[in-house]
């Protein structure tokens, strides 16, 4: 299942998010949950903006570190010799740049949700609640969707080393 995930992770994302989008509408609409006031939508929607752009600096210097350590690296996909390391090993195989694909994939899907966030604070009035309220549903599951795979990434590059 992670396999196929991983194949398209931020169509995967964006859909998860859209279905249960859809859900909190039909609930918003059926009146089984209320959005919270303007004030606060406002304020939630700030932070999810900060949060966003905050996690995409952390997996940018991520790569940046991942990038230096593979220019430390001797190993390529034709010198491959027993006493390199896993590490080595991966750097040298396609998934060292199907990690940083996915990485980056992370870092504009983040990107993505702290400038919507922005231009809806900037486009403000009053009758937008329900897209402010939609919005950090739907930024909230996007960055926990993201960190999720990073996460994942990160917890499979530590496996491999043991």
């Amino acid at each position: 299942m992670l396999d196929k995930y991983f194949q398209k992770p931020v169509f995967w994302d964006y859909t998860i998010t859209a279905i249960l989008i859809i859900g909190v509408k039909v609930l918003y609409y059926t009146g089984k949950i209320n959005p919270p006031k303007l004030e606060i939508l406002l304020s939630l929607s700030s932070d999810i903006a900060g949060v966003s752009f905050t996690s995409a600096g952390f997996i940018i210097t991520l790569v940046t570190v991942i990038i230096t350590f593979k220019s430390n690296t001797k190993a390529t996909k034709s010198y491959n010799t027993k006493s390199n390391s896993v590490f080595e090993l991966f750097f040298a195989s396609n998934l060292y740049f199907e990690t940083v694909i996915h990485f980056k994939n992370c870092v504009k899907s983040l990107i993505f949700v702290s400038v919507v966030g922005f231009i809806l604070q900037l486009l403000n009035r009053n009758s937008q609640q329900e897209i402010l309220f939609i919005y950090c549903a739907s930024g909230i599951l996007i960055i926990l969707l993201s960190l999720w795979r990073c996460l994942l990434i990160l917890s499979k590059i530590v496996k491999m080393q043991e």
